[in-house]
């Protein structure tokens, strides 16, 4: 699944990479994660065959990746390696979680990992108002952006930001929509000022600089099994 704003414009590449067996939906409103609680990627929620949830919105890692081909740091400059830097220290469970849906696939609702409808509930947790009224700005935004008003958006996303400081996908969405030196696709993962660049940044945050403050041990959830 892609959450962006651009659509096929920027996830299809991508599931076309894969060649997936499955479907892949490219959800350009967002509708997912304002349902089921997203608010970072990747993340999984977990529904049986019966339709109903067993484990809320929580981050979900397919289990540890080939990392040789990553980026050193120590040649990179500026922001690039800051980015590099930082992304090689956020902290996730891949192993523990792609574990635990191993279990669940294979023992079904006896899985030690599936939660009562009461432990969904809680950890699901209510929506505040001040998040209602940012997902109300963020949907604003993203209608404004499509319809060629970036100006008008950026102002929803700000106070979409502000309302839900929690919400990475408010945050990184925003971000992606602004100018960037990257070629291509991967102009979208720069999210943030252009170094030199006389055009002035929108937004309070940025990717580097909010997980610089917050630390990248906070960036994603824990997965805590039970």
């Amino acid at each position: 699944m892609c959450l962006d704003t651009a659509g096929a414009d920027a996830g299809l590449p991508y599931v076309q990479a894969a060649a997936p067996e499955h479907p892949s939906l490219l959800d350009r409103a967002h509708i997912v994660d304002e349902l089921f609680g997203i608010v970072n990627v990747p993340n999984g929620v977990w529904i049986d065959e019966d339709g109903t949830i067993v484990r809320p919105a929580e981050p979900a890692f397919p289990g540890d990746a080939d990392r040789s081909s990553r980026l050193d740091p120590s040649q990179l400059s500026g922001r690039m390696a800051d980015m590099m830097m930082l992304a090689g220290q956020i902290e996730a469970d891949r192993n523990v979680y792609a574990d635990a849906l191993r279990d669940w696939a294979t023992r079904g609702a006896a899985s030690q990992f599936v939660l009562s409808p009461d432990e969904v509930l809680a950890r699901s947790g209510e929506r505040s108002p001040g998040e209602a009224r940012a997902a109300a700005h963020f949907e604003l935004a993203q209608h404004l952006e499509r319809s060629g008003d970036h100006a008008g958006a950026v102002g929803h996303f700000r106070s979409a930001h502000r309302l839900a400081p929690d919400n990475w996908t408010y945050r990184r969405q925003a971000w992606s929509l602004e100018p960037s030196p990257l070629p291509g696709l991967l102009s979208r993962f720069w999210q943030g000022p252009m170094e030199g660049s006389e055009d002035e940044w929108p937004y309070e945050g940025d990717w580097v600089s909010d997980i610089e403050r917050s630390g990248p041990a906070h960036y994603y959830r824990r997965f805590t099994g039970r």
